[in-house]
């Protein structure tokens, strides 16, 4: 059972996990711009894409920013909070936090235009614009992430 938990913890792990998060932003962008010139139309689609990828990026940023605490609730820390685990632990910490502000905000913004009684219809198309670069922002937090964890791997060869 440890050897699933450490498995499921490693760096790698998150690397796996982040690549596929990076996909799904990029996909959700990309459908969003190839939409954005029939707002009328594609309006509602946008909404959803953007507050469920921002209800991901929170939940993924929370688990991310805890993941030192997670390892001692699941018992594989103090045995091996070594250096590399403590560095892993810092970057996640760092990167979660900035990952799980920039999904609020993106609901945040779609929360502006779906709030009754909230006349935003000349604002829609600017905050769904601010909610997709946020979005891209999670992407470029996450592949940067991925990125210093990998770095990590060959700093430890050389």
């Amino acid at each position: 059972m440890q050897s699933v938990l450490v498995t499921l913890t490693h760096r790698w792990s998150i690397i796996v996990a982040n690549a596929i998060l990076v996909f799904l932003v990029l996909q959700g962008t990309w459908m969003i711009l190839d939409h954005f010139g029939n707002l009328s139309a594609f309006q509602e689609d946008m909404e959803t894409s953007l507050d469920g990828l921002g209800t991901i990026l929170v939940a993924f940023g929370v688990a991310l920013e805890e993941r030192e605490t997670l390892m001692r609730f699941l018992g594989l820390y103090p045995a091996r909070h070594t250096a590399p685990e403590r560095y892993v632990d810092e970057q996640c910490h760092y990167h979660g936090l900035c990952i799980l502000l920039v999904g609020l905000f993106m609901e945040v913004m779609v929360f502006l235009i779906r709030m009754p009684d909230l006349e935003t219809v000349d604002f829609d198309p600017a905050l769904l614009a601010a909610a997709t670069v946020l979005n891209l922002l999670g992407g470029v937090l996450l592949a940067r992430l991925s990125w210093l964890l990998i770095r990590m791997r060959f700093a430890e060869a050389a």
